[in-house]
């Protein structure tokens, strides 16, 4: 088998409420994520960032529902992700971060 880090990263969508429709590309320094949400405004849409995983969530009167979680792995500099949200369609920029191939270490 042989996938790349970003196929077994990115393709890993957590199916919360996955459509067939969702994906995530890799477009130069940036991944670009699709989620097809029909029907929902942008106030009650909610988007959190860790280094290992990026959730959107539902608001819902108090309460926050789930919609999807995308492993991140490290590989994006989460203080400068951006969205939008038009025709029932988030776009989620993710911008790259650099990573090292492989680093020597030294032993003491």
């Amino acid at each position: 088998m042989n996938n790349s880090l970003f196929d077994i990263i990115f393709n890993d969508l957590y199916d919360v409420n996955q459509s067939n429709t969702d994906s995530v590309q890799s477009l130069g320094d940036v991944y670009q994520a699709k989620i097809v949400i029909p029907g929902i405004k942008k106030s009650k849409i909610s988007i959190s960032a860790t280094n290992d995983f990026l959730k959107v969530f539902l608001k819902e009167k108090e309460d926050k529902k789930l919609l999807r979680k995308i492993n991140l792995g490290g590989l994006v500099d989460i203080q400068t992700i951006s969205s939008k949200l038009q025709d029932g369609i988030l776009e989620i920029t993710l911008p790259k971060r650099e990573v090292a191939e492989s680093i020597e270490v030294k032993v003491s």
